[in-house]
């Protein structure tokens, strides 16, 4: 672009600075990059445009064009006062260690750099903004009361009074989050973080309001910052290592659970959070000495017990799950999840003792009190005990009680996300560029369509590490997906964000697993992100799992899944649109990258397991060996609804299943040939 007069320029600010104002902030946003490109040094154009970065929560971006506005303009006090925001927000700590060596150097007023200065510590105390202490006191306990008409009153009537103070957004935040309006809420809470990013509570609120709604790698980032403030606050240790726990970042979560123990003196909340980082870090033995420490001192309990149980199912002892989890179910009679914990980890016989206690509980509730643990648990022991002919009595009432609804329309959103993405850059060069050599085998499909059985046919090999769900792909294409913006970006960002997404994906593996060779890592909803995927890692195979659609989706229905974690499971047409979404997106990659990956039908391989296994692994570069083939006798931990099932040997009851309940599927079958999704002979 060529250079701007400053007539030219004046009045592009001028429009720009307009659209923030007017809260068009992609208009201002396109404005402030415009002159940018045009005049690089301009200080101010890079103040404005980080400020709107901050607002659309990229720190990161924020961050880079305030350096470049100190280096312009090292004079001006509020470029460093929105680094230093900037810079808490984003949490790096290796540049807020470097922005401190350059504020003591500053040619900038000595009470703002101490003023800058003091705000950025982390150990001060709580500031109200004037706000009487009375007020606040009243605040805290209309929160502790879960009082959310009062505290929205109290904390609305504190932040008009007193504007611009973090604890008193963040209360505001937690107003919203009781009264139920979980959008108002996130946005408060981001604007609180904004307002005082070195405040570990904010942030502590934050990612507890993220882990309720099972939001966990947000949650967890939140809490890596907030122990970076606190190192020494065994309480936040403990919140990280659960919530590292719940994104399978094992070997973190036994460091932050350790470090908990050593600071409080044995905490047993740390102690179990270090238990349950053992039990996925595949150190049981450890592990059950913790578990076994914890219910014998009847310490967090009934916890203890089912996290014992837990471990012991994903190991296949599940005579011993089964007792910690009845145990755990006589302390607490209201845990109905774990009766649906008990259903799929066993096969159940007509005379088994605990169908009666099911069938009790089911009778003696009222027809609009569904309760969906109890209904998916015994639909299941009806199957298991061939009462085919009530199946659907509880698979029915439990779905229409989820009622999940599936958006098509946000979904293709999302579709034309990553098709912008991927058709903006070459991704066949970003991978014959790459400096990345991370070499996993990526399994990936829809639920129940034998993605677990496969990832532990390739971790059966001698070279191969098993890591299950290990959500690293997840995390590190998260700055991407996240990103509105991301299709906007240069070919040469996309690049670069290409190949840092796969050198995150290698460090996080490498973190939790350092001692492991090749490792095979299952993620669902990876066969949306091929071709992103094979770009940022080329060494990388991706197998992907097809199933006859109707045993898959009926296999999905029958079972239930983390509210909000799929959304078209609960509803027949939804789940045959989805399955037709399934198919483009491989029509999609197999057109835009030929043969990036393999495609592992199941049915076959059940039918032909050694056959279908050797075509596997010669695409994924693995000499055959026999014993993959035994996988049921390895003592690898399981973690999926397919924990019961892959401790048997490959077996093809699950063939056609959707034959005797062909009458209950008419919805389904019609929606499949709706949506043009072709069916088996």
């Amino acid at each position: 672009m060529a250079m701007m007069n400053k007539p030219a320029l004046d009045q592009a600010f001028k429009r720009a600075a307009a659209a923030h104002k007017a809260v068009n902030l992609a208009e201002a946003k396109a404005g402030f990059e415009r002159i940018i490109k045009a005049v690089p040094n301009m200080a101010q154009a890079r103040f404005q445009l980080a400020r709107i970065l901050l607002e659309a929560d990229d720190a990161k971006g924020a961050v880079i064009h305030l350096e470049a506005a100190r280096k312009s303009a090292p004079k001006q006090p509020p470029v460093w006062q929105l680094s230093a925001i900037a810079l808490g927000v984003l949490g790096d700590t290796a540049r807020i260690d470097k922005f401190n060596a350059e504020l003591r150097a500053a040619p900038i007023p000595a009470t703002v750099k101490s003023d800058i200065a003091a705000k950025m510590k982390s150990d001060r105390p709580a500031e109200f903004g004037g706000a009487p202490k009375a007020e606040m006191d009243a605040l805290i306990a209309a929160l502790v009361r879960r009082d959310g008409d009062q505290a929205f009153d109290i904390a609305q009537r504190l932040d008009t009074a007193h504007p611009g103070n973090a604890l008193i957004l963040n209360a505001l935040a937690t107003a919203y989050e009781l009264k139920g309006d979980a959008t108002a809420a996130d946005v408060i809470f981001r604007k609180a973080i904004r307002t005082d990013p070195y405040a570990a509570t904010v942030r502590t609120n934050y990612a507890r309001y993220l882990s309720e709604r099972e939001q966990f790698l947000p949650a967890s980032q939140h809490l890596e910052r907030a122990t970076q403030l606190q190192p020494d606050n065994p309480k936040l240790l403990i919140m990280w290592a659960v919530a590292l726990c719940e994104i399978k970042q094992a070997r973190q979560a036994e460091e932050a659970a350790h470090k908990a123990i050593e600071l409080s003196g044995g905490d047993p909340e740390a102690k179990l959070a270090l238990a349950r980082a053992q039990s996925l870090n595949q150190k049981p033995d450890a592990a059950v000495a913790l578990f076994n420490e914890l219910v014998a001192a009847n310490a967090c309990m009934p916890r203890a017990l089912i996290q014992r149980a837990n471990h012991y199912q994903h190991s296949g002892d599940f005579e011993a799950s089964n007792t910690d989890y009845l145990a755990a179910l006589a302390q607490k009679p209201d845990m109905t999840e774990l009766f649906y914990q008990i259903a799929v980890g066993r096969k159940f016989a007509a005379d088994d003792p605990v169908i009666p206690i099911l069938e009790d509980r089911a009778k003696a509730a009222s027809p609009d009190e569904i309760d969906v643990n109890i209904a998916f648990a015994l639909s299941k022991i009806c199957e298991d005990t061939k009462q085919y002919d009530r199946v659907f009595t509880y698979l029915n009432a439990a779905n229409a009680t989820l009622d999940e609804a599936w958006n098509p329309d946000r979904y293709g959103n999302f579709e034309n996300h990553v098709h912008e993405i991927a058709q903006k850059v070459d991704l066949q060069k970003v991978a014959a560029n790459s400096p990345n050599r991370a070499n996993p085998i990526l399994v990936t499909g829809l639920p129940r369509s034998g993605t677990t059985l496969t990832e532990q046919i390739l971790a059966a090999h001698s070279t191969m590490t098993g890591v299950g769900e290990a959500l690293w792909s997840r995390a590190a294409l998260h700055p991407v997906m996240a990103s509105k913006a991301a299709a906007d970006w240069t070919e040469n960002d996309l690049t670069a964000a290409l190949n840092t997404l796969g050198s995150e994906y290698e460090r996080m593996a490498r973190q939790d697993f350092p001692n492991a060779g090749r490792m095979v890592d299952k993620a669902l909803g990876n066969h949306e992100q091929i071709g992103l995927l094979r770009a940022a890692m080329p060494d990388a195979r991706i197998v992907v799992l097809k199933r006859d659609p109707r045993d898959n989706l009926l296999s999905i229905y029958k079972n239930r899944f983390a509210e909000g974690s799929l959304k078209y499971n609960t509803d027949m047409r939804a789940l045959a649109h989805y399955y037709s979404r399934f198919l483009k997106w491989l029509d999609y990659w197999q057109d835009l990258w030929p043969d990036s990956f393999h495609v592992l039908d199941y049915d076959k391989l059940t039918a032909d397991p050694e056959g279908e296994a050797r075509k596997m692994l010669a695409y994924c570069d693995l000499p055959w060996e026999d014993g993959v083939l035994d996988f049921h006798k390895s003592d690898n931990s399981v973690r999926t609804l397919s924990v019961y099932q892959v401790r048997q040997p490959i077996y093809r009851s699950s063939v056609r299943s959707w034959e005797r309940y062909a009458d209950d599927l008419k919805t389904l079958l019609d929606a499949l040939v709706e949506f043009g999704v072709p069916l088996p002979d």
